[in-house]
């Protein structure tokens, strides 16, 4: 027998997965299998991490097991959610919920966050090729991995052995047991060391960077962002701060204050951003104008929004970049001495040995592009005003304030449908349970089509959310996923398909309100949930089968005070269509907090009341466990909309929340939950008035592309319309342009060869003395060819130009 340095392995069903995931079904099960249908004895299950990092680095050299991916991106694994009776160990220990390190303190959240933070962080990334050299590289077997300490049993590598040639039944069993339970080795894939990766260096820092999103460092976050309620929260998230028992000239103080802190801080994308940055859309006179409740960017240079009387409306925008200003791509060494001193992106004559304030001035102005937005609002002709089919008739607008509190519930997708060129807008039908769809023109703000589908619900329509399916697709197929909610109580799951049909029946029809109305939904493809929530009771769901995964109620508390006070604290969900499913598996939702203090003293008619109101924002990981909670300041009042955003389109690390006065960036983590980072103020003039409520914004979309946002734009009240430029955009307009002229060259050369000189005499007749005419026509021809390109595609040109070619030949 060939000698082995470890009688174990570091990958095996029985002695790494069903040991750490025994918590978890169908593992369990798995498990009580294995032992005869019953729990191993206790103090060989898995019930401490410390106990298991001190068995792994030196009490015990035999344990070798390697983490499941279940440690990076599923908490629930080290809580005893089951109740399982997992026995008491020899030291009267009772086994339940994993022991934690102190670091986590005792948060499976924070504890799975800080593991995942740490797999991608740059570390990890450097001693990523050294794993790969030990598990498929030149290291797993040969000499090299003598000295790399990587010997294993030699029935555990691949081809060690040939089964079929063992002719004894018995020790072929045997030999199949031992490699089917012991473990497996994979295939050695790589007979030299791997490469090392280079790390990319960037221009100017992204949306991610600037926003410090994966640092875990508490003194990266700005904390000048924080009002003293805020900053209470954060030390205690379990506890409600009233905000509301001060003055208002002090609320209005502090507000002020914190105001002019928040210019102080730089390199923030939105509120040390530069005025060339954003450019703001009024809409034209003579007024009142109703607010832009729902927009949504389409293509590269398009935006279409609805208002609060049903009108869609189409802006076109597009970013003129400063190209006498380039960004440096050259790096020097940190000061690891400055605390905030970050000349990752400064040229080589700033480096760390000169004044670190010319250093920090020119960093703070490289991470911004530079440039101005030439947009404007589009008013093309029509027969008819392109509207949603129905308005309720309670919610028609009469005042300028009805005009900015109108609520209409629509949704429009982000994919573009029917070759790339219509957006799908849904809506309420009739206000019975009717759903209407709509194909929109983004370019030109009519509707080419509509179809309404009758009693869908009992009930009218309350809110409406999509999500794109190409993300969880790896973008193989193209459409919409869609859940509708219902005052009945009910939601509906509907899947659009990016072509011309559309579907006539929901795909899943979910419950679980009790009759209750559904206030707000939200859905991710990615994760393949989705969550309807009413004012008790949030409710997760598969969306595939439709099964309810789980349901959590609003944190409730009550507690009796001291000199005859009784205080009684209610939480309910808001009635808002704001929520947000993000990809890292938490759950954003709003919840309205009544405090209502009374007096307990014997005389009852002195007894006092006094009732109070605070809006938070609660943070929930899918498991229904409440991570923390973040109150917003009074003249934010409630929120309208909360979208998940990431510089990649997959790591939803932070949520935008449109509220009242701008949009509020915070970040979706266990460690900082809903921490604030930064605040756009879609406020018109230089944003100094932040307590302006008759400003709200409504709504807030970022792209062109999920996957490499480089604009965002705002809906606000009168029908404004706000564009700020992120991180990139100029880069992004730059190779637009260039494909802009990849195109045209390629048409040029179709053209030429698809229509010769014959041709076009044939078309224009006798060439001789008309170049005029000639000229215009090749221009017309032109014009049609780059319309027909930006609608359908190069390939979608081309195949209409060969296949009329095709014709005219037979």
């Amino acid at each position: 027998m060939p000698s082995f340095m470890y009688g174990s392995h570091y990958s095996t069903s029985a002695g790494v997965v069903l040991h750490f995931l025994v918590r978890l079904h169908p593992f369990s099960g798995l498990h009580r299998q294995l032992q005869s249908g019953h729990f191993d004895v206790a103090d060989r299950l898995f019930a401490s991490i410390p106990r298991t990092w001190d068995m792994c680095t030196g009490i015990s050299a035999a344990e070798v097991k390697e983490l499941t991916p279940e440690w990076y991106c599923n908490p629930s694994f080290l809580r005893n959610d089951n109740e399982f009776a997992l026995g008491t160990s020899q030291d009267g220990e009772l086994l339940d919920n994993v022991v934690l390190p102190p670091w986590a303190s005792n948060s499976p959240e924070k504890f799975v966050e800080v593991m995942r933070c740490a797999l991608e962080s740059d570390i990890c990334r450097d001693m990523l090729p050294d794993w790969i050299d030990l598990i498929f590289g030149y290291k797993q077997q040969g000499p090299e991995s003598v000295k790399a300490n990587n010997v294993f049993f030699y029935l555990t590598y691949y081809g060690s052995v040939d089964v079929a040639s063992i002719e004894d039944e018995s020790l072929r069993t045997a030999t199949e047991l031992q490699i089917a339970h012991f473990g497996q080795c994979p295939m050695q894939l790589l007979w030299r060391p791997h490469v090392r990766s280079r790390r990319h260096v960037r221009s100017m820092p992204d949306l991610t960077e600037m926003l410090g999103l994966f640092d875990l460092r508490e003194s990266s976050f700005p904390s000048d962002l924080l009002s003293g309620a805020e900053q209470s929260a954060i030390n205690d998230n379990d506890d409600y701060v009233d905000i509301d028992s001060m003055p208002i000239s002090y609320q209005l103080a502090i507000a002020s204050q914190k105001s002019r802190e928040l210019e102080t801080i730089s390199n923030l994308p939105f509120l040390s951003a530069p005025l060339s940055s954003w450019v703001h859309l009024h809409a034209p006179p003579p007024g009142p104008h109703a607010a832009l409740i729902s927009l949504r960017l389409a293509g590269t240079d398009r935006c279409l929004a609805i208002d609060s009387q049903g009108v869609f409306h189409s802006f076109r925008w597009a970013w003129n970049p400063d190209v006498s200003e380039p960004h440096t791509t050259n790096k020097s060494k940190k000061d690891k001495n400055s605390k905030n001193y970050n000349n990752d992106f400064l040229p080589a004559e700033l480096d760390a040995d000169n004044d670190l304030d010319q250093a920090d001035a020119f960093q703070k102005s490289s991470s911004y592009d530079s440039g101005c937005f030439v947009a404007q609002r589009e008013l093309p002709n029509f027969r008819s005003i392109p509207r949603l089919p129905y308005i309720k008739e309670g919610d028609r607008p009469r005042t300028q304030q009805s005009l900015n509190e109108c609520q209409i519930v629509c949704a429009i997708s982000r994919t573009l449908f029917a070759g790339h060129t219509l957006l799908l807008c849904l809506s309420d039908g009739d206000g019975n349970g009717a759903l209407s769809m709509q194909f929109v023109d983004p370019a030109r703000g009519i509707v080419k089509c509509e179809c309404i589908l009758p009693a869908v619900h009992s009930a009218a329509i309350s809110v409406i959310a999509m999500d794109p399916i190409a993300p969880c697709t790896g973008g193989g197929a193209g459409g919409e996923l869609t859940i509708v909610g219902s005052e009945d109580g009910t939601a509906t799951i509907w899947r659009f398909i990016s072509s011309q049909y559309l579907p006539l029946r929901p795909r899943q029809r979910l419950g679980g309100h009790q009759g209750r109305k559904i206030c707000s939904v939200a859905l991710s493809g990615l994760l393949n949930a989705c969550v309807s929530v009413s004012e008790r009771r949030c409710c997760l769901f598969n969306l595939g089968s439709g099964l309810m995964l789980r349901s959590f109620q609003p944190p409730v508390k009550s507690c009796e005070e001291e000199n005859g006070t009784y205080t009684v604290v209610r939480t309910v969900f808001a009635d808002t269509p704001a929520v947000a499913l993000t990809t890292q598996g938490f759950i954003v939702l709003v919840c309205q907090t009544t405090i209502t203090t009374k007096s307990t003293v014997s005389n009852e008619d002195n007894a006092t009341e006094n009732t109070k109101t605070q809006i938070t924002l609660e943070l929930f990981s899918l498991e229904g466990a409440h991570c923390g909670s973040m109150p917003l300041e009074a003249f934010r009042g409630i929120p309208h909309k909360i979208i998940s955003i990431s510089s990649d389109g997959i790591t939803g690390c932070a949520v935008m929340v449109c509220c009242n006065g701008g949009v509020s960036i915070h970040r979706v983590s266990a460690l900082y939950p809903l921490v604030k980072l930064d605040e756009w103020r879609t406020i018109s003039g230089d944003g100094s008035n932040l307590l302006d409520t008759k400003s709200i914004t409504f709504d807030v979309d970022i792209g062109p592309s999920i996957h490499r946002p480089v604009v965002a734009a705002a809906a606000c009240s009168s029908g404004v319309l706000r564009l700020h430029a992120l991180p990139g955009i100029s880069e992004w307009s730059e190779e637009k342009k260039r494909r802009s002229k990849t195109v045209s060259a390629a048409v040029g050369n179709v053209i030429s060869k698809a229509l010769p000189a014959h041709t076009i005499k044939k078309t224009v007749g006798n060439i001789a003395g008309i170049g005029t005419r000639v000229i215009g026509f090749g221009k017309e021809v032109g014009k049609e060819a780059m319309t027909d390109v930006k609608e359908r595609g190069v390939g979608g040109f081309f195949g209409n130009v060969l296949g009329k070619l095709g014709k005219g030949k037979h």
